[in-house]
C-alpha cells in the first residue's frame, strides 16, 4: 500500500508505515536496511551491479519463455535492467557491499528498483507493486542464495574480460623488449653478486614468459566460474524453479554476456562452497606476486644514475633535480608506476588473505561471506588493470638499454679478463689488466691495439653468442688456459 504527499511516498509493509522520497525506485525494505545496516562508505562495484541486472533480466525472459510472467511484467522488467545497465538509477542502490550476509539486501534493493521502475513504465505508481511485486515477479523462482553467487561469477568473468587484453599487452611488450635488447650483454646477478653474463634481452624475455603464464592460470581459474547455480533456489534443492526455467535463464545469460555458461552439475556445492573464487584470487595473487618481482628488478637496473646500476634508462614520468648539485647532476628519475604495481600488488596479497577466510567462513548451505569474496576480488582485478595498464602505455614501452653501463659493468667484473685469459693465459691477462688501467684505457682496447687478438675474434668471443650460449666461453666442460701461453 502506498500513500502519496508532495515529495514525499509513504510506504506500508509488514512493519509498518515508511517515508521514502517520491522519485524513489527503492523501497521499503531497501529503507529499512538502509537505516538499520552499518555505513561503511564501501560501495557495490559496478560491476557486480551489471551482474545483478543481467541475472534479472535473463530470469524475466527464462519465466517469459516458461510462460509463468506475463508477457507485460516481463518485459517491463528486462526494460528497466536494460536501463540500468546503460547507466540509468544507478543512484538507486543505495546498499553498500559489506550489508548482510549473502548479498540478500542487494538483492532486495534491485528487486525494488526494477519493480517500481517496470510499474512507471506500464503506468503505476511507484511503490504501489499492484502490477510488479518486487518478490512475485521479479524475484520469480530466485534467492539471494542462487542470484547472488551467479553475479558473483558473472561479475568476475566480465571483469576478466577486460583485463585479459591488458595483460596480454604486458607480456607482448615484454617479448619485445627482450628482441630489442637481445644482444645487449650485462652481468648476471646471483644473491646479488656478479655471477655470468647474460643478456638484457634474455631477462626480460623471462619477465614475459612469468606474465604469459600467469594468463594461462588467469585463464584456466575463470573457467571453474562458468558453472552456475541460477535455479538453485534456496538451498540447492532447486524447489520452485523447473527444469526449463533454469536451461533458459543460464542460457540468456550467455547471450547477454558473450560468455560460454553452462549450468552446475551439483548445485549444493556451488551455493555453498566458494573454492572456485579461492582459486582465481589464487590466479591474481600468483601475477602480483611475479609482478612484484618484475618491479623490483626494473627498480634496481634503473637504479643510479650515478652510484646504481644504471643497466636502462627509464622515461623520465616524474622527475626531481638532484638533490646534492641540482644544477649540475643529472635529474632522479622516480619510478613511479613501478611503484604503483608493487603497492597494488601488495594489496592484492592483502585480498587474497581476505578472500580464503571468507571462503571458510560459509555454514550448511550457503556462505554469507559472499559480499566480502566478490569486492575483494574485483578490487583486485582492478588495481592491477588500473596500474598496468598506464605502465604498459607510458613506462615500459619507453624503456631503454644503457650499453655503456652494461659494458663497463662487465669490464669492471672481470669478464673480459676471463675472454682474454682463455686465449692468452692468465698471467699474461692480469699483468695486461695492470697496463690498461695505468694507460686509462679497458683491457678490451690496449688487447686490440698492440694486436696481440685480433678485433674480429676478440669480438667474437665477447659476442653475446659466446658469453650466454650453448658454448659459451665460461662454459664448465672448457676451462681457461691459465698456464701463461704465448704472448
Amino acid at each position: 500500500m502506498v500513500t502519496k504527499r508532495a515529495d514525499v511516498r509513504v510506504e506500508k509493509d509488514e512493519l509498518g508505515e515508511v517515508f521514502l522520497p517520491a522519485k524513489a525506485y527503492y523501497g521499503a525494505q531497501t529503507f529499512r536496511l538502509k537505516e538499520v545496516l552499518p555505513a561503511s562508505g564501501l560501495k557495490v562495484h559496478p560491476r557486480l551491479i551489471d551482474a545483478l541486472l543481467l541475472v534479472k533480466k535473463a530470469c524475466a525472459q527464462a519465466n517469459l519463455d516458461c510462460k509463468r510472467l506475463d508477457a507485460s511484467v516481463a518485459r517491463a522488467i528486462m526494460q528497466a535492467a536494460d536501463e540500468a545497465y546503460g547507466g540509468q538509477w544507478r543512484d538507486q542502490f543505495v546498499i553498500e557491499i559489506l550489508s548482510s550476509g549473502a548479498g540478500t539486501a542487494l538483492n532486495i534493493n534491485v528487486n525494488e528498483v526494477l519493480a517500481n521502475r517496470g510499474q512507471e513504465i506500464l503506468g503505476g505508481a511507484l511503490g504501489s507493486y499492484d502490477t510488479i511485486h518486487p518478490v512475485k515477479h521479479v524475484d520469480m523462482a530466485q534467492s539471494p542464495n542462487d542470484v547472488f553467487p551467479t553475479a558473483m561469477r558473472i561479475a568476475v568473468l566480465l571483469a576478466t574480460k577486460e583485463f585479459e587484453p591488458v595483460l596480454l599487452d604486458l607480456e607482448r611488450l615484454l617479448r619485445r623488449k627482450s628482441l630489442e635488447f637481445e644482444r645487449v650483454i650485462k652481468m648476471g646477478r646471483s644473491h646479488l653478486q656478479d655471477a655470468l653474463p647474460i643478456t638484457l634481452g634474455q631477462e626480460f624475455n623471462a619477465f614475459g614468459s612469468s606474465i604469459e603464464r600467469c594468463l594461462k592460470r588467469l585463464k584456466e581459474a575463470s573457467t571453474g566460474l562458468t558453472e552456475l547455480n541460477i535455479g538453485a533456489t534456496h538451498v540447492g534443492t532447486g524447489l520452485g524453479a523447473d527444469t526449463q526455467y533454469i536451461h533458459a535463464a543460464v542460457e540468456r545469460l550467455s547471450q547477454y554476456t558473450g560468455i560460454r555458461l553452462r549450468q552446475s552439475d551439483d548445485f549444493f556445492r556451488i551455493s555453498q562452497s566458494m573454492s572456485d573464487f579461492v582459486e582465481f584470487s589464487s590466479a591474481l595473487k600468483e601475477l602480483a606476486v611475479e609482478l612484484t618481482k618484475i618491479g623490483n628488478d626494473l627498480r634496481l637496473l634503473s637504479s643510479g644514475p650515478r652510484t646504481g646500476l644504471n643497466e636502462i634508462t627509464a622515461p623520465e614520468l616524474i622527475v626531481e633535480r638532484s638533490l646534492i648539485r641540482p644544477n649540475t647532476l643529472p635529474n632522479r628519475r622516480i619510478p613511479t608506476l613501478v611503484e604503483c604495481i608493487n603497492m597494488a600488488s601488495s594489496q592484492v596479497f592483502g585480498n587474497d588473505i581476505v578472500v580464503g577466510l571468507a571462503a571458510q567462513s560459509g555454514q550448511f548451505e550457503s556462505n554469507v561471506m559472499t559480499p566480502l569474496i566478490i569486492h575483494n576480488i574485483l578490487q583486485s582485478v582492478d588495481l592491477l588493470r588500473s596500474t598496468i595498464e598506464p605502465f604498459n602505455s607510458k613506462y615500459l614501452r619507453a624503456i631503454t638499454a644503457n650499453h655503456s653501463a652494461c659494458n663497463m659493468q662487465m669490464e669492471e667484473a672481470g669478464v673480459v679478463l676471463a675472454v682474454v685469459s682463455k686465449r692468452l693465459g692468465d698471467k699474461r691477462a692480469q699483468e695486461l689488466a695492470r697496463e690498461a688501467e695505468q694507460a686509462d684505457l679497458t683491457l678490451k682496447e690496449l688487447v686490440t691495439q698492440r694486436g696481440l687478438i685480433p678485433k674480429e675474434e676478440l669480438d667474437r668471443m665477447l659476442s653475446y653468442k659466446e658469453l650466454t650460449g650453448m658454448n659459451a666461453a665460461f662454459s664448465s666442460a672448457d676451462e681457461p688456459d691459465t698456464t701463461g701461453g704465448a704472448d
